[in-house]
């Protein structure tokens, strides 16, 4: 069977398809610290530390694995001044930043929709709890 130039392009252009390249990045920025990683960023370059204590919960091991991910995929870079001992910040790209635009809109909607969010897990919840009872 002879598959046309656009078929199999579109088969890769689709995150739903396994083949699809775009779903490595996607798993990445949509993973449980990437995006907190980016937006503690939004306002400039920060050292590790510094960005282990403002995305609160993540553990030193599990931030250096999200920094080397995030700067392999070109959202963030690495700046290491030549002093003794050397000083290392990272900061976002372009692409970075431009995601971070993307985020923007993404956390103005949870700010929005939160209220509704909330009261409907609550009839969740409280419709799941007269089940068991």
């Amino acid at each position: 069977m002879k598959v046309s130039r656009d078929a199999s392009r579109q088969a890769t252009d689709d995150p739903l398809n396994a083949e699809c390249p775009g779903r490595t990045l996607f798993e990445t920025i949509t993973g449980r610290w990437s995006l907190l990683i980016l937006w503690s960023l939004r306002n400039g370059p920060l050292r590790f530390f510094e960005l282990r204590n403002r995305v609160e919960g993540i553990s030193e091991r599990v931030l250096s694995h999200n920094l080397k991910a995030l700067r392999r995929d070109g959202l963030l870079a690495r700046h290491v001044e030549p002093t003794v001992p050397p000083k290392v910040s990272y900061s976002l790209t372009k692409v970075g930043a431009e995601l971070v635009e993307v985020m923007d809109g993404l956390t103005g909607w949870i700010a929005r929709r939160l209220p509704d969010v909330e009261a409907a897990r609550a009839s969740h919840d409280a419709a799941e709890h007269s089940d068991r009872v």
